[in-house]
């Protein structure tokens, strides 16, 4: 059944279950309890009889004399004879003496008897169909032996015991449906935020990510649930926003490179062209040719490396053969500028971590360095180790980075100055990239820069 899979129906459900066990478990203790309680004050009257009787017959009174003192004791006077019975038997089992009210008729005992001393027993019978509660007991004058028993009515025992039974099954019964009202009550007034959250959660799409779950009530589990939801969102929103200025970005790359090649095309296709101004446009074509496949190919790059940063291949990778390899990749680079490289490591290091990732960070960070910095100009690498991490440096004397521009270079197609980055082939991915490795590897970048002054680039790696 559906309603059976809500959790308010189960809140509901044990709520009851245990609403129920604890109120039986305190009924039956209060029925056991109750029902002891009432049979002992009776065991305890019949026990007075008893003393009364057995202490007349160690007077040696006759038993004629006995039944009169009895009958007529100020203690007997006070219970109604109609409710006392009492009778003492000789060593035969005759009736010697008995109470008025028993006429001819004698208390019989019982197949179940219940030992409360060591010669005191007790058990339940009955006189002319009337319920009676008896207590007998031994007793020996010389070489006579007698055997003494009263008895009294039990018939409001029987009833007490009943009427508190048929009490505590009533309330119990009555219990069950105003748990039932109460747990759904509760469960109702419990699951009501969690009604609110999934009604709230159900209207949050793509389109409104903006919009947060409320926050109210106390500290409890429901508001961590909350928070935790609208952290979630938040994230969720980042990225759809990230998504979408990346998807904006591209197309507008796309669209400029494509525009340019468009225009330059046609242009000389209007007319016929000298061979050198067919050169020029094929060149410019070719630039931004060039271009679109760095990008694109820095882009699948981005997306193929950085799906999963657990799939990076972690080895030791020695520091000097790293920088080696780097120098030698921008080695036209460099000679085309005619840039001085400075590479300065005092001591051997190792890292730990991707080759391949590693090599691709400081590939770009020295060929962001070389062609940002003026022809025949100066860039360094220096190397050193502190503690657990090796700190790396590329330094350049170029043209430097505007301040405000700072915390944001290494967001993805990002541009200090968009002209200028084209025409020197940047794709604005290059940062965003070295980023991503630098925190992958567990590590930090900085970036300190001046205009006109240069740039400085602080890389911590752990050491191998």
């Amino acid at each position: 059944m559906k309603f059976l899979k809500s959790i308010g129906w189960r809140i509901t459900f044990w709520h009851s279950i245990m609403f129920i066990l604890t109120l039986s478990l305190f009924s039956g203790f209060l029925y056991i309890t109750f029902s002891d309680m009432l049979t002992k004050k009776v065991d305890s009257m019949l026990s007075r009889e008893l003393g009364l009787i057995t202490y007349c017959l160690e007077k040696k009174d006759s038993f004629s004399e006995i039944e009169q003192h009895i009958n007529r004791s100020s203690n007997f006077v006070s219970v109604n004879e109609e409710e006392i019975y009492w009778q003492v038997e000789n060593e035969r089992g005759q009736i010697i003496a008995r109470s008025h009210n028993l006429h001819d008729n004698r208390i019989k005992r019982s197949e179940v008897l219940e030992k409360i001393d060591e010669n005191v027993l007790v058990w339940d019978t009955e006189v002319n169909g009337a319920p009676l509660r008896a207590m007998s007991a031994p007793m020996s004058e010389g070489v006579l032996h007698y055997q003494v028993t009263v008895a009294t009515y039990s018939r409001i025992l029987k009833l007490s015991i009943l009427n508190l039974k048929n009490i505590l099954l009533f309330f119990t019964c009555g219990f069950v449906g105003i748990s039932l009202v109460i747990g759904w009550l509760i469960s109702k007034k419990t699951l009501q935020p969690i009604h609110q959250i999934i009604s709230t959660t159900n209207q949050i799409t793509a389109t409104n990510l903006y919009e947060r779950l409320p926050i109210e009530g106390p500290e409890d589990e429901l508001q961590s649930l909350s928070k935790t939801l609208n952290r979630m969102i938040d994230r969720l929103e980042t990225s759809f926003t990230q998504i979408q200025q990346f998807t904006s970005d591209v197309s507008h790359e796309l669209r400029t490179s494509l525009t340019i090649m468009r225009g330059e095309l046609e242009v000389s296709l209007n007319k016929n062209r000298s061979e050198e101004e067919y050169k020029r446009v094929l060149h410019t074509v070719l630039e931004e040719v060039i271009y679109l496949s760095d990008m694109v190919e820095k882009f699948l790059y981005l997306s193929r490396n950085t799906s999963n940063s657990n799939q990076i291949e972690r080895k030791t990778v020695d520091g000097i053969f790293l920088f080696q390899y780097v120098r030698n990749h921008l080695l036209s680079l460099i000679m085309k500028k005619q840039i001085e490289l400075h590479i300065q490591i005092p001591d051997r290091f190792t890292l730990y971590g991707d080759e391949d990732l590693l090599r691709r960070l400081f590939i770009n960070l020295m060929e962001n360095a070389i062609k940002y910095t003026p022809e025949g100009g100066t860039v360094e690498i220096k190397a050193c180790s502190k503690e657990q991490f090796i700190h790396i440096e590329v330094i350049d004397h170029g043209i430097g980075i505007p301040e405000e521009h700072l915390p944001f270079i290494f967001q993805r197609f990002y541009r200090v100055d968009d002209s200028r980055s084209r025409s020197q082939g940047g794709t604005g991915l290059g940062l965003s990239l070295c980023k991503w490795i630098v925190e992958v590897h567990k590590g930090t970048i900085e970036v300190h820069s001046k205009p006109d002054e240069g740039t400085r680039v602080i890389v911590k790696l752990l050491a191998s």
